[in-house]
Order: structure tokens, then sequence, then C-alpha cells
């Protein structure tokens, strides 16, 4: 029963990554779209939303698979590098968390450079005008 709980897990573990691979290689290629349709801006902030929010799934995927993984290890030493991986990884995911709310604070529908850098620092409603 162990060699066969070893097994699934190192294949769902495996999976987990492959999909994992597969956001990355998606929003890369989403990013790149929105980077040539809007011309070859480098301030567009939209392409740096859509890469920061596809790598923030992506690590929850290999959080997951490391948490899989887990079950499996055996000994401290591998225990303490998986324990450290997980860290680096839960560490990335607030990090990008944070990221995408500032990036969404300042990406306009209209404005792919954001609402800062076309001199609206706030929004103006109607019984503003």
């Amino acid at each position: 029963m162990e060699i066969f709980i070893e097994t699934v897990a190192k294949y769902i573990s495996f999976v987990l990554e492959l999909v994992s691979i597969l956001i990355i290689v998606l929003s890369g290629i989403k990013a790149l779209y929105t980077f040539v349709k809007s011309g070859f801006k480098f301030n567009n902030m939209r392409v740096s939303l859509i890469i920061a929010e596809g790598l923030n799934m992506s690590l929850g995927f290999l959080l997951a698979a490391e948490i899989i993984s887990s079950i499996v290890i055996k000994t401290i030493p591998h225990l303490i590098v998986l324990f450290g991986t997980a860290a680096l990884r839960i560490g990335l995911a607030f990090v990008l968390h944070w990221e995408i709310g500032q990036y969404e604070k300042v990406v306009d529908e209209e404005h792919p450079k954001g609402a800062y850098y076309q001199g609206t620092h706030s929004r103006t409603t109607n019984s503003d005008k």
C-alpha cells in the first residue's frame, strides 16, 4: 500500500508541475499578444498584470505539488529542503498578490499604462462635474 501511495503521489505531483508550466507558458503568450497589440509599449502595466497573475496561479499549483511531495518524504534533510522551497513559494505568492493589487489600482481599461500616468490620480464621479 505504501508503494502505491508513493507512486500515485509522484504522478500527481508531476502532473501539477506540468500544469504550472502550462500556465506560465499560456500567460506569457497572452502577455506577449497584449504587448504586441499595444505597439510594443514597455510601460503597459496590463502586460505586467497578466504575467503576475499567471505566475501567482502557477505558484499555487507548484505549492500543491510540494504538499503532495511531502507525503513521501522520509528523511529530515529532504523535509527541510521541502519546507524551505515551500516557504519561498509562499513568500513569492504573497509578493505577487501584493503586486497584482498595486497593478489593479492603476490599470484602467481605456489607459493600459494606468490612470496614474494619464494624470487622473483619482476617478471623477458625476457629482464632481
